[in-house]
C-alpha cells in the first residue's frame, strides 16, 4: 500500500501527511475509478473501498503459490538433516519491516534455560543482513544466514525445518504476505508476531500455530518452547497449515476466480 508502506520508514506527524499527500491523492483516484477490485487481502480491499462508492463486492485472492510446483521442488531438492536440532525458519527480505533480532533474543532466552538444540535458519537477503548476522554472533545464537537462494532450493530447505516464524514489526502495512503462503505449503507450524488481524485470525481459525505479542521476546520464547516440547502439537499445527495452503494459497485454484471476474461470470 502506498503511501502507507512508506510511512513505516518516514512517519513524522503532519509532515509525513503533507509529503505523501500527492501519492495518497493519486492512489485514491485510481481506487475510486476502478470497475472491479482484486486484492491480495481483505485489508487491502477495504483500503480501496474507502474511496470507491460504486463497487459493492470485491475479490480477495491471496498471492499464494503453485502447489503442484512447490511439491515438485520439495521432492527434487529434499534436504535431510541427521541430527537432533530443532530448526526455526525465516524466509524473505532482511529489512526494516522484519524483527529478526526479536527471534534471536527469544532463542537466546531458551539457550540460557538449557535448550541448546536450536538453530535459526534465515533464508533471504536485504539491507540489514550484516546487522542481523552481527547481532546473532553477539548473542552467541546458532544462526545460519544462507543469503538469497533459488526458489527451488529454498523450498527444499524450508521443508526440512521444524518451525516457521513470521516476525513483522509493529505498524507494518503488510497483510497476507508471500512467506506465510510458503510456510503453509511446507506444512510448518507458525510463530507469528504480525499485527494484521486478517492473518492472526487465520492462525487461530485453522490452528496453525501461535500469535504472539509484538516485540515481546518472553512471549515468543514461551510459545517456541511449547512447540519444541510438544512434538505432537507441532505436527498437528503443521498439518493444519498444509490444509490451509490447499484451501487458500494454491494459485491453480484461487486465480481462476480472477478469470471469472474478468469474464463477468
Amino acid at each position: 500500500l502506498w503511501p502507507e508502506a512508506y510511512k513505516m520508514i518516514f512517519d513524522i506527524p503532519i509532515i509525513s501527511n503533507l509529503i505523501f499527500y500527492p501519492m495518497k491523492k493519486s492512489a485514491d483516484y485510481i481506487y475510486s475509478n476502478a470497475d472491479e477490485i482484486v486484492a491480495v487481502s481483505e485489508t487491502y480491499c477495504n483500503r480501496a473501498l474507502k474511496v470507491n462508492k460504486k463497487i459493492d463486492k470485491v475479490l480477495t485472492v491471496f498471492l499464494g503459490t503453485d502447489l503442484k510446483y512447490f511439491d515438485e521442488c520439495a521432492k527434487k531438492n529434499k534436504v535431510v538433516f541427521n541430527d537432533d536440532l530443532i530448526r526455526i525458519a525465516y524466509i524473505g527480505t532482511l529489512g526494516h519491516s522484519y524483527d529478526i533480532k526479536c527471534i534471536i533474543d527469544a532463542i537466546k532466552i531458551l539457550n540460557d534455560k538449557g535448550i541448546k538444540n536450536l538453530k535459526f535458519m534465515v533464508m533471504g537477503d536485504g539491507p540489514l543482513k550484516q546487522s542481523f548476522e552481527n547481532y546473532a554472533k553477539e548473542k552467541n545464537v546458532d544462526c545460519e544466514f544462507t543469503g538469497r537462494l533459488e526458489y527451488e532450493k529454498m523450498v527444499g530447505l524450508l521443508c526440512a525445518c521444524d518451525i516457521a516464524v513470521n516476525p513483522i514489526k509493529s505498524g507494518s502495512a503488510g497483510s497476507i504476505i508471500n512467506k506465510v503462503g510458503d510456510y503453509a505449503m511446507a506444512g510448518l507450524p507458525v510463530i507469528n508476531t504480525q499485527e494484521s488481524e486478517e492473518y492472526r485470525k487465520l492462525v487461530e481459525e485453522y490452528k496453525i500455530g501461535f500469535n504472539c505479542k509484538n516485540g515481546d521476546i518472553e512471549d515468543l520464547a514461551k510459545k517456541i518452547k511449547f512447540l519444541i516440547d510438544d512434538g505432537k502439537s507441532r505436527k498437528e499445527y503443521g498439518i493444519n497449515n498444509r490444509k490451509l495452503a490447499e484451501k487458500k494459497f494454491d494459485r491453480n485454484i484461487n486465480y481462476n476466480e480472477i478469470v471469472k471476474l474478468i469474464k463477468g461470470e
